[in-house]
């Protein structure tokens, strides 16, 4: 609860001040304990960054996966199955998703230099997709996919389209308007789907 409590605040600090001005004794402060408590949880300002870096990675990455995952949930017919994947094409759309993807992608920079993060980082990833290919199996079991898509082709190619997509403003070459973004997108999701 105290280490929670802890990684929260600290966060929070992140969040408002960056990494340059990321100050313990603030974190300590915000979550109502001395500084002396919390190197009692962490060895060091580094590693409660690393910590904090981890926490907020998984929340972020488990909680993008409960949304992927849930239209999926309970499906038995391929209409039900096409509708679960319109809807996760629409939650894909909306903005916290970027804002989600963005603090992965920082999350990922600040790791490849702190083999705690990195570790942390691994272990979610991990949890994640065993969370998804629990969801994507039944599936899978009751032939729903098209031929030549397996579970974790379909599951990979979701991820990837849901997890990794930015919004890319302005005008450059990989610039399209929402409607045939989303068409494109509706015509793959059928094209995965058994007929």
């Amino acid at each position: 609860m105290t280490r929670d409590k802890i990684l929260e605040s600290a966060a929070l600090e992140i969040e408002r001040n960056g990494l340059t001005q990321f100050r313990v004794k603030r974190v300590a402060s915000v979550a109502g304990i001395s500084v002396a408590l919390l190197y009692s949880y962490f060895s060091d300002r580094e590693d409660l960054i690393a910590a904090t870096i981890v926490h907020r990675f998984r929340q972020v990455l488990l909680g993008q996966a409960e949304t992927f995952t849930k239209p999926l949930r309970n499906v038995e017919t391929t209409d039900q199955f096409r509708e679960a994947i319109s809807i996760m094409i629409a939650d894909a759309q909306t903005p916290e998703r970027d804002e989600g993807r963005i603090l992965r992608i920082e999350s990922i920079s600040f790791a490849h230099h702190n083999l705690t993060a990195s570790a942390g980082i691994a272990a979610a990833k991990e949890e994640t997709s065993s969370m998804i290919m629990e969801i994507v199996q039944p599936l899978v079991d009751k032939k729903l996919l098209a031929d030549g898509i397996s579970g974790v082709a379909f599951a990979r190619i979701w991820y990837a389209l849901f997890f990794g997509q930015i919004s890319l403003e302005g005008e450059h070459a990989l610039s399209i308007e929402n409607d045939g973004w989303l068409e494109a997108l509706n015509v793959l999701a059928n094209a995965m789907v058994r007929s």
